[in-house]
């Protein structure tokens, strides 16, 4: 009987195997493919889908600092603060210091701001109605469990809001 050589597994093999089951690489995949049919549906609105998104975070915000949005949307503090200094540079969030404590900003849509999240909630609406009709049935109510369990603190939206 011939001796057959054993093939060892390559690191391309585990890699590929790695990937096909990565939760994380996955999820992120999802994330954008999930974004860029949202980005669709809000084009006309002139907002991304990160845009409308956050100006919904500053509407229903009990806190109005960034450290507090930060915190709420999962994000570090710089992060938080360039989507909120480009929000501020498009006119549609207005941000101050706050007096007694020099290091903490504060932030509120502008009236252009609400005007703007006004407009694009109908077609948000539509773009994510559209959307959740092509996904598994239950896809929604997983990931808002999926969230609510890895994240420290509860999250805002639950499936009645959507």
């Amino acid at each position: 009987m011939p001796h057959r050589k054993q093939v060892r597994p390559s690191l391309r093999t585990h890699a590929k195997d790695a990937l096909a089951l990565d939760l994380g690489w996955h999820a992120r995949q999802s994330a954008r493919l999930l974004t860029a049919e949202l980005d669709k549906g809000l084009a006309a609105s002139g907002l991304t889908s990160t845009q409308f998104g956050l100006m919904c975070l500053i509407a229903s915000s009990p806190d109005d600092t960034v450290g507090g949005l930060a915190e709420r949307a999962g994000l570090n503090q710089s992060t938080m603060s360039r989507n909120i200094d480009a929000l501020s540079r498009a006119g549609l969030v207005e941000v101050a210091t706050v007096i007694e404590d020099r290091r903490r900003r504060a932030m509120w849509l502008t009236e252009a701001g609400l005007r703007r999240l006004q407009e694009a909630m109908p077609l948000w609406r539509t773009a994510h109605t559209a959307l959740a009709g092509q996904l598994h049935p239950e896809l929604g109510s997983h990931l808002l469990a999926t969230n609510a369990m890895l994240s420290p603190q509860p999250q805002t939206p639950t499936q009645e809001d959507m």
